[in-house]
């Protein structure tokens, strides 16, 4: 009996390490590995040992991703092998995609109560506090000229100047971030109108204040595609509040108010987003973007069967094209194929029973995450971003969590 205990501790010190990295990015990770490897990465090698007493419906989940997985290892390795790779590190691509999956499918059993849940959201929200710390101490420190350029770019992906302005991203890169900042700011919003500060353990009061500091974090970020995904979740919480015409008023009210405060300080989110979205489709970024989508469909025109290649076009910022054009037609069909039996055999096949307040509530976090995550995609790429598979973990713990459970645990 001891020895089940201790691996299921280990197991769940795994996944609790694994939300708690996540938002650190790259904070944490030694100099001399490359500036997009985050600290997280060490813990994925680890998926095995969630494995060690395999569970059928476990394998039968994972096993239906193997066809899909298998096509995308042997694209991959046409690529590095016999083509003209896009992206550097392809092999690299496809394992962390791998032990990503694996990870998470393995975690899947770990948490057997919502209050356990909750306490994961909770640990990847007070983590991305810690990052968000971080971030204003370099963001300020470069301002009062106290932290070089050099020293920000050695703990970011990426450094980015935009519209004038040092894009906050501690340990990530801005796009990132900002889709991460509008995740968990759309939580803290979740749980104050919900009034559900007490399965967080957090006071009404200190939430309020921490809402504050993550929004112009947030803001800070400059990304678009980050914006859009935080108002689409903003209506979604007004539309599932009591009230929607008053919830949704009353946050404009707070964002109306924010940015007249900002612009005393310098700071005019009034001409950034009016700069934002008014450059046109061939301009800016997004004609980049534009263009790089046009040049990228001729290109897949002459692979329309197996496609150009897995992890070859991972910087076209739209993941529906990159894996569309990368697997073809017939890697394409394997993903839909696989999604689909997998949500028929999530959802569908098994009775739920009546859901109660608490799992409604989670139902709604899990909502958002697929609101940030999939917008997101549309205009960047998010595959292999750690909030990515948090979210798919979330979608996993929906599939009635008691029938991951195997009798020993029970």
């Amino acid at each position: 009996m001891i020895r089940p205990i201790l691996r299921l501790n280990v197991k769940k010190a795994l996944l609790f390490s694994f939300a708690a990295l996540g938002p650190l990015g790259n904070l944490l990770t030694p100099p001399f590995f490359p500036a997009s490897f985050r600290a997280y990465y060490f813990l994925l090698p680890c998926f095995p040992f969630f494995f060690l007493q395999v569970r059928e419906r476990i394998a039968k989940m994972g096993a239906l991703f193997l066809p899909f997985l298998i096509y995308c290892y042997l694209s991959a390795v046409m690529v590095e092998n016999f083509g003209s790779p896009h992206e550097d590190h392809t092999l690299f691509r496809f394992y962390l995609l791998l032990c990503q999956f694996l990870f998470i499918i393995g975690a899947a059993s770990v948490l057997r109560t919502k209050e356990e849940i909750f306490q994961l959201i909770k640990t990847y929200v007070m983590f991305y506090f810690l990052s968000m710390l971080v971030g204003y101490i370099f963001f300020f420190g470069y301002y009062l000229q106290l932290i070089p350029i050099s020293l920000i770019s050695r703990f970011s992906v990426i450094a980015q100047f935009g519209f004038g302005l040092l894009r906050f991203s501690p340990g990530s890169y801005p796009n990132e971030y900002g889709i991460v900042s509008s995740f968990v700011l759309s939580i803290l919003l979740l749980i104050l109108f919900d009034k559900k500060e007490t399965l967080f353990h957090f006071s009404r009061q200190w939430l309020q204040v921490l809402i504050i500091p993550t929004f112009l974090a947030f803001l800070l970020t400059t990304t678009r595609a980050a914006y859009l995904s935080f108002l689409i979740s903003l209506i979604y919480i007004s539309w599932k509040s009591k009230n929607f015409i008053k919830t949704f008023i009353q946050v404009s009210i707070f964002i109306g108010l924010f940015f007249i405060i900002l612009i005393a300080f310098n700071l005019n989110m009034f001409t950034i987003l009016a700069k934002g979205f008014s450059q046109k489709i061939d301009e800016g970024s997004l004609g980049e973007r534009y263009f790089l989508w046009r040049e990228t469909i001729e290109q897949a025109k002459e692979h329309p069967l197996f496609g150009i290649g897995f992890a070859s076009l991972t910087n076209i910022h739209n993941v529906y094209l990159q894996l569309l054009f990368e697997l073809g037609i017939v890697g394409s069909l394997l993903l839909l194929g696989s999604l689909l039996m997998f949500f028929l055999e999530s959802f569908f096949k098994y009775k739920r029973p009546l859901q109660d307040e608490t799992s409604l509530f989670l139902k709604k976090i899990r909502a958002i995450g697929l609101i940030n995550v999939l917008s997101f995609a549309a205009s960047n790429h998010n595959l292999n971003h750690h909030l990515t598979w948090l979210v798919f973990f979330l979608c996993l713990y929906r599939a009635r969590p008691e029938i991951w459970i195997s009798s020993w645990e029970k």
